[in-house]
C-alpha cells in the first residue's frame, strides 16, 4: 500500500509526512495497543497474536466466500441481497443529496 501525503496548509508547499487514513478496511500492521503498565515486549506479543485472529478470520471469510461461489443458490440470493442493499443505499444518498 503506497503512503499518500497531504498539504500541511503552510505557504511554502511542503508536505506531511503522515499517511491519510483511508475509510476503506485495510491490510495493513495493527499498532500495538497502549495499555498503561504493559511493557514494550507484551505489547508486541498482544500486536501478533492479534495479527494471528486476524488472518485466521481472513480465511474463514475467504473459505466462506469460495462456498457461497460454489453454491448456484446461496449466490443468487446473496446477489438480491446485495441489489435490494444498494437501492437502499442510493435512497439515502438521494436524501443527502436533497432529491
Amino acid at each position: 500500500m503506497a503512503t499518500r501525503t497531504r498539504k500541511t496548509g503552510t505557504r511554502t508547499g511542503k508536505t506531511s509526512s503522515k499517511p491519510r487514513r483511508s475509510s476503506r478496511g485495510s491490510s495493513a500492521p495493527v499498532a500495538a495497543p497502549t495499555l498503561p503498565g504493559i511493557s514494550a515486549a507484551e505489547r508486541r506479543k498482544l500486536a501478533q497474536e492479534e495479527a494471528r485472529w486476524r488472518a485466521e478470520s481472513d480465511l474463514r471469510t475467504l473459505q466462506q466466500a469460495e462456498e457461497i461461489r460454489r453454491d448456484p443458490g446461496r449466490l443468487k440470493r446473496a446477489a438480491t441481497m446485495a441489489a435490494e442493499e444498494m437501492k437502499a443505499l442510493q435512497a439515502v444518498r438521494a436524501i443527502r443529496r436533497g432529491r
